[in-house]
């Protein structure tokens, strides 16, 4: 069994939602929110629907970003770059900025947890992209927007609905 289109996350890969972080497989077959962004960039919960497994064993990619964080997606997988382009995830290079749940504005400089000094670019940079074996791959469609936040922050593309 394997139906990965433009949305395929790992079993393992946590989603984003009000009662925190929940891997995708423990939320196969419930309606649950889910973190959301809308056309006009305002970050919030909308309903998942149809979480379901869409394959037993697929390809999955590791993609590790600058703050250290790191998930596993199908390689079919839409991400959306800083400026909201999407992009399969196997398409995604190192150096890629994708877009973020929370940013400081573009140009803000900030400390990092470490106490190094940083300047915003509004972005999650992907600093690698390698092969992460075979998971089972789940599939979504989100109410309204279209799209999901990833707990490592990045936006995804959901099925259409």
């Amino acid at each position: 069994m394997s139906d990965v289109r433009n949305c395929g996350v790992a079993a393992d890969t946590k989603v984003e939602t009000p009662e925190g972080s929940m891997t995708i497989r423990v939320c196969a077959g419930k309606a649950i929110p889910v973190l959301s962004r809308n056309a006009e960039s305002a970050v919030l919960f909308r309903m998942m629907q149809d979480v379901r497994k869409v394959a037993d064993v697929h390809p999955v990619l590791r993609i590790t970003l600058e703050n250290g964080d790191s998930f596993r997606v199908a390689p079919e997988q839409v991400l959306f770059q800083a400026d909201m382009r999407p992009v399969a995830a196997s398409a995604i290079k190192p150096g890629t900025p994708l877009m973020p749940a929370f940013h400081y504005p573009p140009g803000y400089q900030f400390n990092t947890d470490g106490g190094d000094e940083r300047v915003s670019d509004r972005a999650l940079k992907v600093v690698r992209i390698e092969p992460a074996g075979t998971a089972e791959v789940y599939a979504l469609g989100v109410n309204q927007t279209g799209c999901f936040f990833l707990a490592a922050g990045v936006l995804c593309g959901a099925e259409k609905s």
